[in-house]
């Protein structure tokens, strides 16, 4: 017994030494223990508390450290590979909250009309590439814009019979949510005098003869019956997508998909192709296979996840579809085209709720807005209040009365700048200067509290992100700069509340703000990198300032040859 009480006497305190000197070699370790990549220079954080550091150390895909040039010395090593930043400005890498992404993707190769402002420029074109098919193709476009043409009048299928007599003619409009074809696709379509308009949708008519001038708007375009031309593979469309949106700076992206093409970005991210983070979303109508399947929001990881649930309200202020209270200024007629009667929209936000999904709907027109604002109340009240941070995608058009109700029912803007600053050209005129003061209400929804997600909704707008900073700090059109001002001022953003709705913003609104969305210790390593400091320049040159990185998850997955 004696010897064992020496012996435990002896080598306890022994012990004692050996794992308190583990412990601090294993501290001491990971003290010192050198980054992969350090970027060093002007680096905005996202964080209220400390906007800007001088440098960043990454280890593996996550933020190591942030200080001063000092501080993160110490972790570089012969292995570190060192970005010096003399005069450009790292941020946290950019989110875009709403696109169409494999469709956005398609929209490179196809023929675009985007920002002709006659119907001659695009007869010409139509012209020019029915010389390249063969006799008879269909001619697919999009982007056509009417109140661009002279006068804002909507277009005729005699325009586009003019030049096309044997080649069936559809053009989509920049919105998405009408199209313009000609007399020959109607015949094909099975669409004439005597076809009803569909629920939801128009086939506008000549007040005379009750013809249809060849515009379809919303559902009606369901009834056309011509294929595209253009062969392009939906993973093709994808992985077109993902090199335009690395050279933008573009580290993530909420983006439209449904179930197949779900399985598309899954053997993408298996491949290792995935040059950035996917939010999918998935179409309200597919809800109850998702429930059958056991898909759910959250589902994934980092670099794929499931999101919302979309559904759609209405349609767009462009084609005069979006739903309003009060009738359209330049049409007393008419007040938009709703997607479900009202109670039928409620029973469906109602067993989207109950069922624990989020829902992301399209709402446009204020009557819109605030159908969706009831939906979600009317859920809360009879489920009880849920962690779903349902989101209205666009809420272009606010009654004053529905912005505080954003905070109360905790419902996410996902909202985009350069819808503003397109749509400005007529807004006025479509729904009076009065309602304009509440449309694109930014500052008036982040005052109240209200949470903001920025996108593009790519390929109605363009993706590139500094498009949407510039139109966010200026409200003023980005191809003919005016208003001087802005257009109602009252409503821009700083470019710090800008960048941080496209960051930590859109990392909020997919249940990611403790992975990324700031440059912190910890999160996820993505950063965009300019060249040159938007923060010191003029907010024009922001359009023009070069991505020279894009990082995600320490990895460089796009570098400039200017960089």
């Amino acid at each position: 017994m004696a010897i064992k009480r020496v012996l435990k006497e002896f080598l306890l305190p022994v012990l004692i030494i050996i794992i308190l000197a583990g412990s601090n070699l294993s501290c001491q370790s990971a003290a010192e223990k050198k980054a992969d990549l350090v970027i060093a220079g002007k680096i905005f954080t996202g964080l209220n508390s400390l906007p800007f550091v001088e440098a960043l150390a990454v280890n593996g895909d996550k933020i190591q450290a942030t200080g001063t040039r000092q501080e993160i010395n110490k972790y570089i090593g012969p292995q570190t590979r060192i970005i010096e930043l003399k005069e450009g400005v790292a941020i946290p890498g950019l989110i875009d909250a709403h696109t169409h992404f494999s469709s956005g993707g398609k929209s490179l190769i196809e023929l675009s009309f985007r920002g002709i402002d006659s119907i001659e420029k695009v007869q010409q074109m139509i012209a020019a590439r029915i010389k390249e098919l063969p006799a008879g193709s269909p001619v697919f476009g999009r982007d056509y814009d009417h109140t661009l043409f002279p006068g804002q009048e909507w277009p005729h299928r005699t325009d586009l019979d003019k030049v096309a007599p044997e080649n069936p003619v559809v053009i989509r409009r920049v919105d998405g949510h009408s199209a313009w074809i000609n007399s020959l696709a109607l015949k094909l379509s099975g669409i004439d005098r005597n076809t009803s308009n569909p629920f939801g949708g128009e086939i506008v008519r000549d007040k005379t003869t009750g013809e249809p001038t060849g515009i379809l708007k919303e559902s009606a375009m369901n009834l056309i019956k011509i294929k595209p031309s253009v062969k392009s593979s939906p993973e093709e469309d994808i992985l077109r997508a993902l090199d335009h949106a690395r050279q933008l700076g573009l580290t993530g992206v909420h983006a439209s998909t449904d179930l197949k093409e779900l399985e598309i970005y899954k053997r993408l991210k298996k491949d290792g192709k995935l040059t950035l983070r996917i939010y999918a979303w998935l179409p309200i109508e597919e809800m109850d296979q998702c429930l059958k399947l056991g898909i759910k929001q959250g589902q994934g990881d980092e670099f794929l996840k499931i999101g919302f649930l979309k559904a759609f309200i209405d349609g767009t202020l462009g084609s005069g579809t979006a739903l309003m209270f009060e009738p359209f200024a330049d049409a007393p007629n008419q007040s938009g085209l709703p997607q479900y009667s009202e109670q039928e929209f409620y029973e469906l936000i109602d067993q989207a709720y109950a069922h624990g999904f989020q829902v992301g709907t399209h709402a446009i027109g204020d009557k819109g807005v605030n159908w969706v604002l009831n939906a979600i109340e009317k859920a809360q009240k009879k489920h009880g209040q849920k962690n779903l941070r349902y989101r209205i995608e666009h809420a272009q058009i606010i009654k004053p009365e529905d912005i505080k109700r954003f905070k109360e029912l905790r419902v996410i803007a996902s909202m985009q700048p350069t819808h503003c600053t397109t749509d400005m050209r007529f807004c006025e005129q479509r729904i009076g200067s009065e309602r304009s003061k509440y449309a694109y209400a930014w500052r008036s929804l982040l005052d109240a509290g209200a949470s903001l997600a920025f996108g593009s909704d790519w390929p109605v707008e363009p993706l590139d992100p500094r498009r949407g900073l510039y139109s966010a700090v200026t409200r003023k059109n980005i191809e003919h700069d005016y208003p001087d001002g802005g257009w109602f001022p009252e409503q821009r953003l700083s470019l710090a509340e800008a960048i941080q709705c496209f960051t930590s913003g859109s990392a909020y609104a997919s249940f990611e703000e403790k992975l990324k969305g700031t440059l912190e210790p910890g999160k996820l390593a993505d950063l965009t990198v300019f060249g040159q400091d938007i923060f010191s320049h003029e907010p024009k040159e922001i359009l023009t300032v070069p991505v020279i990185y894009t990082i995600v998850g320490g990895k460089i997955v796009y570098q400039s040859e200017r960089s």
